[in-house]
Formats: structure tokens, C-alpha cells, sequence
């Protein structure tokens, strides 16, 4: 009889609530015993060799799991990797203020969370802009037109489509 073996396979990275699909083959094995290390809400199985991941993990982290294999030869553990990103937040902006045409604005700011960036602002006035850094997005700049103007950011990377709003 061979030794139990457990491949070797990539981490795996997903978003809260997304369907988890991985799975992992053995060699020699006739189950497994009980795995830890799993995000909630992920449960594995074993059929014909191969461990089958499931369910939609509820909680973000990185999880390292250990599933031992049962039966066959040898002290075998089915291990790897699962990366669980929360989903994108962006908190309200620190102000919503009036300002003169022509006069420079106090920075605007919004804190996210989990994006890596920015995509394109709509509905900033003409001469102010909008950039991303260290979980900020900072509104700032010099208004070249009067009127009242409601914004949208869209946060890049990260899990889900969420927009920094506001009013300027």
C-alpha cells in the first residue's frame, strides 16, 4: 500500500459571501478527519480522492487549514491556504462645505476600507480633483465654477462596487 499523499495547490483568495471553489486531490487516503483552521461557513468533503471545499466564507482573514487524511498509510494532512477579503467601506465625507469660485477648498476626506485605490470621480467641479492614498480619498483643488455639485468616487480593487459620495 502506498503512503497517503495530499497535493500541493495555490493559495486561494475570495470575497466575503462568494462561493468558495477549491479542491484539494489525495493518494492513498479512504477520508478525512477533522479539519481546522477553515473560514465559518466553509465545510470540506472527501469522495474518489479528492477533498472538495464548500460554502461562502462569512468572516475575512487569511486561514490556514490542516484537513488529516484518514485510512491508507501514513500521517498525511491536506493543507493550504484561504485569503477572505471583507468587502469595500467608505465612510461619510469629513465635511460638506460651501465654498467661493476661485478660492481654494479645505481638503476634502473619506476613509475606506479594503479598496487599493480609485477609479474615475464624476460630478467634481471644474478644477478640483480627487486622489487616493493610505485608505484616503482626498478632495481638494481650486473650483473654477460655481454651482452645487453631488460626487461620486468609485473605489477601486478590493471586494464589492462601492462610491465615496458627497456635496460640494
Amino acid at each position: 500500500t502506498p503512503n497517503n499523499t495530499a497535493a500541493t495547490i495555490s493559495n486561494t483568495t475570495l470575497c466575503i459571501g462568494t462561493t468558495i471553489t477549491r479542491s484539494q486531490g489525495t493518494t492513498g487516503a479512504t477520508g478525512i478527519g477533522t479539519p481546522t483552521g477553515l473560514p465559518a461557513s466553509v465545510t470540506v468533503s472527501w469522495a474518489s480522492n479528492t477533498i472538495t471545499f464548500a460554502g461562502s466564507p462569512s468572516a475575512s482573514g487569511t486561514f490556514n487549514y490542516t484537513i488529516p487524511l484518514t485510512g491508507g498509510c501514513g500521517t498525511v494532512n491536506a493543507t493550504g491556504t484561504i485569503i477572505v477579503n471583507a468587502v469595500n467601506t467608505v465612510g461619510a465625507a469629513s465635511s460638506t462645505p460651501s465654498y467661493c469660485i476661485n478660492t481654494p477648498i479645505t481638503n476634502i476626506t473619506h476613509t475606506t476600507t479594503g479598496a487599493t485605490g480609485i477609479g474615475t470621480p464624476t460630478g467634481l467641479p471644474g478644477g478640483v480633483n480627487a486622489t487616493w492614498a493610505g485608505n484616503t480619498i482626498t478632495i481638494s483643488g481650486t473650483p473654477t465654477v460655481n454651482g452645487t455639485f453631488n460626487y461620486a468616487i468609485p473605489l477601486t480593487g478590493g471586494c464589492g462596487i462601492v462610491n465615496a459620495n458627497g456635496s460640494i
